[in-house]
């Protein structure tokens, strides 16, 4: 199977059906980046009219929501916007486009729990490797205890949030996005190795770049193989859902 859109006659990608371009993924993501500082700066003025002692962004809420959480929500709700602006609104893509296309058989998830295998042993193996080298800004950071210190009901919300709709809209700007964009112009490897480093550069941590990046390369290389977007929505909420149950 192939990426919806992709025709694949025999070696490597060659043509790419979907109506958005380079261009489209740039801008969707310069649009996130501005509607994320924006929200920055709103937030941040409306905590120092408060004029409260609290680091509103490292102890504040928002209706019980903790900062950091609800920086992740607003962060991947954005992600939608993007693409749902420059995909579906400005250029007429289809659903199916964006690879919401069900995948046959079992053999497609199967290669999602391998995707994720391998994603946590990329993790593991860069934290050892940080760890003998003893260089600090290059080892994974913690997550913030806002996103981790929950238990019993309370610890659904970062199941939800991390766990669940995050990768999903990951996935869909990431995999069904920009990487059809970026192999229309440079091919398949290229488009998966672009758009693995700008989910890594998402993420923004220069501790968790290189693992970030080797995950974005197994979960485009999902989608290419199983021609969906749910094995690699599978792969990614796994790896998010056990990293956050490891961390609470």
């Amino acid at each position: 199977m192939q990426i919806p859109g992709i025709d694949q006659p025999g070696r490597e990608v060659q043509r790419v059906d979907v109506p958005w371009s380079i261009k489209d993924v740039l801008l969707g993501s310069a649009a996130v980046v501005g509607a994320v500082l924006v929200f920055l700066i709103v937030v941040s003025r409306a905590a120092s009219r408060l004029e409260s002692d609290t680091d509103w962004f490292s102890e504040g809420d928002l209706l019980g929501v903790p900062a950091p959480m609800l920086l992740a929500l607003v962060l991947e709700t954005f992600f939608l916007v993007a693409v749902f602006i420059f995909a579906i609104s400005k250029r007429g893509a289809l659903i199916p486009q964006l690879g919401f296309v069900q995948p046959s058989g079992r053999r497609p998830y199967l290669l999602a729990v391998g995707a994720w295998l391998l994603g946590l042993l990329a993790l593991l193996v860069w934290a050892g490797i940080t760890e003998l080298l003893g260089v600090e800004f290059l080892k994974i950071p913690e997550p913030p205890a806002e996103l981790v210190d929950y238990s019993g009901i309370r610890l659904a919300f970062p199941l939800l949030i991390v766990g669940l709709f995050g990768p999903f809209c990951e996935e869909v700007f990431f995999r069904g996005f920009a990487l059809p964009a970026f192999a229309s112009r440079y091919g398949l490897r290229g488009g998966i190795l672009i758009s693995a480093a700008l989910f890594s550069v998402f993420h923004f941590s220069i501790g968790a770049f290189v693992p970030i990046f080797i995950f974005g390369i197994v979960l485009a290389w999902l989608y290419v193989k199983t021609g969906s977007i749910y094995p690699s929505i599978v792969a990614h909420a796994t790896q998010n859902i056990v990293a956050t149950l490891l961390s609470t």
